[in-house]
This record gives structure tokens, sequence and C-alpha cells, in this order.
């Protein structure tokens, strides 16, 4: 991996950056690297990118949500002890 130094950074791009980096819970280092990743992206990463995340949907819009409280104790006992619930 290379190193790259970058100088003289408006201090409201830096702001911004650090903004960006906390909204993502990463490092501001790490979100330019993401930024800079991204903007060199060939039209076929692209495309790629963007079927997995209509993948990605499709399988979340299909997904079963638990609904009310789930206790993985009682489900586990009533493995654990051959019964269902």
């Amino acid at each position: 991996m290379a190193t790259l130094t970058i100088r003289n950074v408006d201090e409201k791009v830096r702001r911004a950056l650090r903004k960006r980096a906390a909204e993502n819970d990463i490092s501001m280092e790490e979100e330019v690297r993401r930024i800079l990743a991204k903007s060199v992206q060939t039209p076929e990463e692209i495309a790629h990118r963007k079927g997995n995340a209509r993948r990605a949907e499709a399988l979340e819009a299909i997904s079963i949500r638990p609904i009310g409280e789930f206790d993985l104790k009682a489900i586990t006992d009533e493995i654990w002890h051959g019964r269902t619930l």
C-alpha cells in the first residue's frame, strides 16, 4: 500500500470529511480512502455494485422479521427438550 499526503486542504472540506466519517463510524482516513476508491471505479465495477445493491434490497423485501419479543433462551430450551413452540 502506498502513502499519500495531501497538503493545503481547506478547513471546510476537512470538517465535512470528519463529520461524514463520524456518521459512517469510521476514521477520517478510511473515509478518504473510500471516496478515492469510489471515484476511480470503472463502469463495470459500478454496475456490479448496483446489481449487488438490488439483490440485497430484494432479499430484504422478502425477509421475515420477528414480530414481538424474541426470546432466544425459550427457543433453545424448546429445541433442547425436543419440543416445538
